[in-house]
């Protein structure tokens, strides 16, 4: 069954750092066929862009022979500090309010031009953008962090929300696994999206974060946790140095520490329908960005032909 599986290619157009148009036409050549981008011009996202904008920029990736799998959020909620926000008065909080306004306008612009997940972040941990992250080393020592009741309170109810307007437009909600929120790792995010139970939550898997946030095992039962949930694999690669004093260094993929031979041969031999789609976030000794993209299409390809 596995010899007729084929790997899903995208990529993360933010990376390249060129012209939207351009970067099509790089992610083209590469060889994806699936994309999404944080911004589309000017720090604007997509989904701010004027209709007839939005609809130019489909076409031009029509025209690239591409599709975008997801329309991202570009950090909704990622910089949300969940510890500011009081239950039952969220929408009062004006940065909740002004990221729940841009989530549904996301959700508005996904399903008028048929892209089936909006990408969407899952709050950030307490003063981890204002004071230092000081719950770190509680997080690396947790393998992700322990989740208060108080806490998980108030995630159900953001969740909850999110899941109304996500059948509202009857388009799914892809997760970023970010280090910097909860839903860092598997386990994290298996807590809180089953304690929402909506059918329209999703994740855009990163094993390099997770791995970064003390879950070594995310290769193996990370991804049992995840294979429900999977939208997309955000490919990169890392190397953590000192966990507990967040010391790492971004890798070309295959040079860190993220197993993805075993990840690789997961998807395949589960037959997972899921996008991979490279980043890149290291940089090369020339600095090209393009140059850093077109090492980690390499590495990937050939970690795949490796496969057994």
């Amino acid at each position: 069954m596995s010899d007729h599986y084929e790997f899903k290619m995208g990529m993360y157009l933010g990376e390249l750092q060129q012209p939207f148009e351009q970067s099509l036409a790089t992610a083209r050549d590469l060889g994806a066929h699936y994309v999404w981008c944080g911004t589309h011009s000017n720090n604007r996202s997509l989904y701010e862009l004027a209709d007839p904008e939005i609809d130019q920029a489909a076409e031009q990736v029509a025209e690239h022979g591409l599709e975008l799998f997801l329309l991202d959020g570009a950090g909704l909620f990622k910089t949300v500090h969940l510890a500011e926000l009081e239950p039952g008065k969220m929408l009062e909080h004006a940065q909740f309010k002004e990221h729940f306004t841009k989530l549904e306008r996301a959700m508005e612009v996904s399903a008028r031009l048929g892209i089936g997940a909006v990408g969407c972040s899952s709050f950030a941990w307490p003063a981890e953008y204002t004071g230092g992250k000081p719950t770190w080393p509680m997080r690396w020592a947790t393998r992700g962090g322990i989740i208060s009741d108080g806490d998980m309170e108030k995630l159900v109810e953001a969740f909850s929300m999110f899941a109304d307007l996500a059948e509202k437009y009857d388009v799914d909600i892809a997760f970023l696994m970010m280090q910097w929120n909860y839903g860092n790792t598997s386990r994290n995010f298996r807590r809180i999206v089953e304690a929402v139970g909506s059918r329209r939550f999703k994740a855009l898997w990163c094993p390099a974060d997770n791995y970064n946030c003390g879950e070594v095992d995310n290769a193996t039962a990370g991804f049992e946790n995840l294979r429900p949930y999977l939208h997309g694999v955000h490919a990169k690669d890392l190397r953590t140095i000192n966990g507990a004093t967040l010391e790492f260094e971004y890798t070309p993929i295959g040079e860190g520490h993220v197993d993805y031979p075993t990840i690789l041969r997961n998807l395949r031999d589960n037959r997972c329908d899921v996008v991979l789609s490279i980043a890149t976030h290291f940089l090369p000794a020339s600095g090209s960005r393009l140059e850093a993209m077109q090492t980690n299409y390499a590495n990937i390809r050939r970690l795949i032909g490796e496969l057994a």
